[in-house]
């Protein structure tokens, strides 16, 4: 995909999630989740973040060369054992609940509605620049747009998991994610184990 086919799908999943956010009742910002104690609201302020990544990340291009190739690989630095995925989950654990209880939910909606069609308009603009990907390594921007990407879809199925309704996600978000989550594992081990002819414990691949 171009950075401007990624931009888009990104687009159609924040819309998808601003109009979640619009007509949730009370009842259902407080049902639970399947992620650990985090609620349906703490989930969407999570989930609300990117937008807000976004907006920061296309102020931060740079005159160099990537660290990383690909969004796969700088997912497998941070999912490795020692990785910050471990080493900051309690911290994104507790900072989305502190947002949730933060912000009103008309701002969260807004992250999706404004912030996040904004920075999108800019990264289009920009194209595939490197950017510093918030002090962790330097990425293109339509490597960082696939996270994004990834965010968004993961984040929506639980949304609608929580909600009691069907996974119904855009397509293009689930077929990016697909890729990009086998593009995390290592090839022989995926392909085995995809086709029942390993034992290996390879998922999740994702933290």
């Amino acid at each position: 995909m171009t950075i401007n086919d990624r931009l888009t799908t990104l687009d159609a999943l924040w819309s998808v999630w601003a109009e979640h956010g619009r007509v949730m009742t009370d009842e259902q910002w407080q049902r639970p989740t399947r992620l650990g104690d985090w609620d349906v609201r703490s989930l969407y302020a999570h989930g609300g973040s990117w937008p807000w990544m976004l907006s920061i990340l296309v102020d931060r291009v740079r005159d160099a060369e990537p660290t990383h190739g690909t969004a796969a690989a700088l997912l497998r630095d941070f999912n490795a054992p020692d990785g910050a995925a471990h080493s900051r989950r309690d911290t994104v654990a507790a900072g989305a609940r502190e947002d949730a209880a933060k912000y009103s939910t008309a701002q969260m909606v807004e992250q999706f509605a404004g912030t996040g069609p904004r920075a999108i308009a800019t990264a289009r603009q920009l194209g595939p620049v490197v950017v510093d990907y918030f002090g962790m390594a330097m990425l293109r921007l339509d490597e960082a747009v696939s996270i994004g990407i990834m965010e968004a879809t993961v984040h929506l199925l639980d949304l609608r998991r929580a909600l009691g309704l069907p996974p119904d996600v855009p397509v293009e978000g689930l077929t990016h994610t697909t890729a990009l989550l086998a593009q995390m594992a290592p090839p022989v081990d995926f392909i085995e184990a995809a086709t029942g002819r390993s034992t290996t414990d390879l998922f999740p691949v994702l933290s």
